[in-house]
Parts: structure tokens; sequence; C-alpha cells
């Protein structure tokens, strides 16, 4: 019997299991983290790679660690200062470099690795009536007092509607894509046309536009933001004053939470290497959309929706990932466990726990991180500061848990 299982091994998954583990509460042998990757951050490395991150958009206090600087005094350490980057009137930020290695440090030094277990989640079942779940994956089942959902951002790219009459052997690939290789899009000899108008469209952009020519396509002028959230809403009472007070569960928080996030946007220092690139003549903007695209024996024929049209194209999509509470994991636990969704089909939260409500108002042994947790953690939610903000809330909830049961067999253990 475990008392956390962690579903996810990325920057949430990992975050709360090393807050979990110093706590104090929760020993390596209490805690699993499930992942179907070789390596915990795997799939964000991977991601961050290929849409070629350079830095990250938060500031260097916002890592993986309990401790606020220790990813400042990690590189202090390290003699790797120059890699904590300036930015006018926001904190230094990490290289994507740095981040990863102050991160692998962290899950070394606290043997973070020992939790893992490389497998997939098909489904989470309450066998003893509440009393514990059940979690079945490909490696085996785990019994577990609690579960933690930290499951990303989405489960699949999106595609736009005109790419389903492309053929698969066709130059069109998403970033986001598990098999997709920039090396090899990289060698494409012809066109290259970058769909999206947000950061991850904007870094890939940039990244090609050093060895080829691109076109990055945007339905809508692009917009610049320094953070994806005004710095309020890292801030739990601000959370509480400006989000709690709406309905849990309500479209009116949804609203909330897409008013203050600065989706779809291009910090200034990604926006000036546009700009560069753009003066250079290795790179054009166009405000548009693809009407459709054909399979020729040089790649594709691309026609816009404003009748331009292009041939010999390889097409890169930035279009984002299907919403999180499409999830398959979500819906059978939701069925399966009787847990109450509100609007958009995203969990409703306890607010002050992040436990999953049932539908008949009581708290489940499921909680919840990330993205799904947008609407109880605010727009910040999916960002590396989120993941502090749910350990925060998940070690208020469950103080000790594991020393308090052995205080209750044996009154002599110290607490």
């Amino acid at each position: 019997m475990y008392e956390y299982v962690i579903i996810g091994g990325g920057v949430h998954g990992t975050c709360l299991a090393n807050h979990l583990l110093d706590s104090g509460g929760c020993t390596h042998d209490d805690l699993r983290i499930i992942d179907p990757h070789e390596e915990l951050l795997a799939s964000f490395a991977t991601k961050a790679r290929q849409c070629g991150m350079r830095t990250l958009r938060s500031s260097f206090v916002h890592h993986i660690d309990t401790e606020p600087f220790s990813l400042e005094t990690f590189a202090t350490g390290h003699d790797r200062g120059d890699e904590l980057v300036a930015t006018n009137d926001y904190p230094n930020r990490p290289t994507l470099e740095l981040f990863l290695d102050h991160a692998r440090y962290v899950i070394d030094r606290h043997g973070l690795a020992d939790c893992h277990v490389r497998g997939t989640v098909s489904a989470i079942t309450d066998p003893d009536a509440r009393d514990s779940l059940r979690v079945e994956t490909d490696a085996g089942a785990f019994d577990t007092r609690r579960v933690v959902l930290a499951l990303g951002l989405g489960p699949q790219p999106t595609y736009p509607v005109w790419t389903a009459t492309v053929p698969d052997t066709a130059p069109l690939a998403h970033v986001w894509d598990d098999g997709f290789d920039p090396m090899a899009a990289t060698g494409f000899d012809g066109t290259t046309i970058v769909v999206g108008g947000g950061i991850t469209a904007a870094q890939l952009a940039c990244r090609f536009a050093e060895q080829t020519h691109v076109t990055l396509l945007s339905r809508h002028d692009l917009k610049t933001a320094l953070a994806e959230a005004d710095p309020y809403w890292i801030n739990w009472g601000h959370i509480e004053t400006h989000l709690h007070t709406l309905p849990a569960g309500s479209q009116a928080r949804h609203d909330r939470i897409r008013n203050a996030r600065n989706d779809a946007t291009i910090p200034p220092y990604v926006m000036d290497r546009l700009t560069d690139a753009r003066d250079r003549g290795d790179l054009t903007i166009r405000i548009g959309e693809i009407a459709c695209a054909h399979a020729t024996g040089d790649g594709l024929l691309v026609r816009f929706a404003d009748g331009w049209s292009t041939a010999n194209a390889q097409v890169l999509l930035a279009t984002g990932l299907e919403p999180a509470p499409d999830h398959p994991l979500v819906s059978q636990i939701a069925e399966t466990l009787g847990l109450e969704r509100g609007a958009n089909g995203f969990p409703v939260l306890n607010d002050r726990t992040l436990a999953w409500r049932r539908t008949d108002g009581t708290d489940s042994r499921v909680f919840v991180a990330g993205k799904l947790a947008e609407t109880t953690v605010g727009p910040l939610a999916r960002n590396v500061v989120g993941a502090r903000r749910v350990a925060e809330r998940l070690l208020a909830s469950c103080p000790d848990s594991r020393r308090q049961r052995r205080t209750a067999v044996d009154p002599a253990h110290p607490t």
C-alpha cells in the first residue's frame, strides 16, 4: 500500500514527488511515479528541444526543488551564472539546459528515480469502497491511499481540419508529434511553413530560419507579453479572492482564467529574434490560414484562404494540444469513481485541498495538478510555479500522513 501514486513524470510530477519526500511525511517506499518514458522529465526535455526553446519563460526561482534559490546556487556552484539570462523588467531566466541539468541534479540527489515506474496507466478503481485506490498499469497494479494526476497539457496534438486529406507520407508534421525530428526537417529542400501564432511557433520559426527561409503563418497579428499571466496570480491569497469566490466548476472561472492568461503571445526576447530573422531576409511573417494542401512529388502544394499558393513546401504545425479534460484517463476516472466535472469537462476540486470532488459533494482520494487544476490553482497552474502551489496545498491537506499512522500504532513514536 503506497501513500501516493503520482501519474506523470514531468515537471509537475517530479516537483510534487520532491516536495512530498522533503517534507518527511513520505519515504521512497511510500511513493511511486508512473510515467511511460525511460527517465523522469524526458517528455518535457524532448518537447522543449523540438520547438527550439533556448530559455524558460519563467524565472530562476521556479524549478522542481523545494528551496527557491536552489537553481541559482546550482548555477553559481557550477560556474554557469552566465546561463541565468537577464531580462528587462523581469527576474533572470535560466537557459533550458541549465534548468534540465539542475532538475537532474535534484532527481539524483533525492533519489526520485527510485520511485519511477515505467508504465502507462489504463484505469483507476476503488476496490475497497473508498478506503484506497488501485492504479492499473501495463507494469502491474498499485494500491495507494492517494492518487495525484499530473498529466500535462493535453493528450494529443491539435491538427487543423485541412490536414485530414493529406497523406501520412507528405512533409507535414506537428512539433509535438512523438516522432518529430527537427534535424531531418531542417534538411528539406523546399519552402518551410510554420503554422501558429504563439511562443512555440515563434521559437520553431527562429530555429529553422538559421538554416533556411521560413514563412511563419499566424491567424492573427503577433502579440507580445513578457509573462503568461500577471505575477499576482502566484499569490494564493490573490487566487482565493479573485477565483475561489466564483462558483466551483463554473464557466465564470474559465472566463476569468482565459482573460488573465496571455495565451498565444510571444515574449519580447523571442520577438526580437523573429524581427532579426525577418530583417536578414530569412523569415516572412504572414497573417492568414491554409485552406487546403495537396501532396506532390516535390512536397506539398499549399493554398491559402486569401488565394495565394506555394509549391514544394513542408508544413510544420505549432497549433497546440487537445484540451486536457479530453484525456481518456480523466473520463475513465470520473465515470468509475463518480467524480464531478464542471464547465468544459474540468474536474471540480476542493479549493483548499485540490481533492477531486465526488458527485455527492464529498472529497475523493484523487488529487489534481497541472492544467487540469487550473480552475482552482489559477492561470499559472500549468506553469512551473503551479507545481509548487499544488505541492503546498497537498502538504497542507495531508501533513505527515505516514508519521501519523505510525503514531496511531505506537504512541511512543516521536511526532
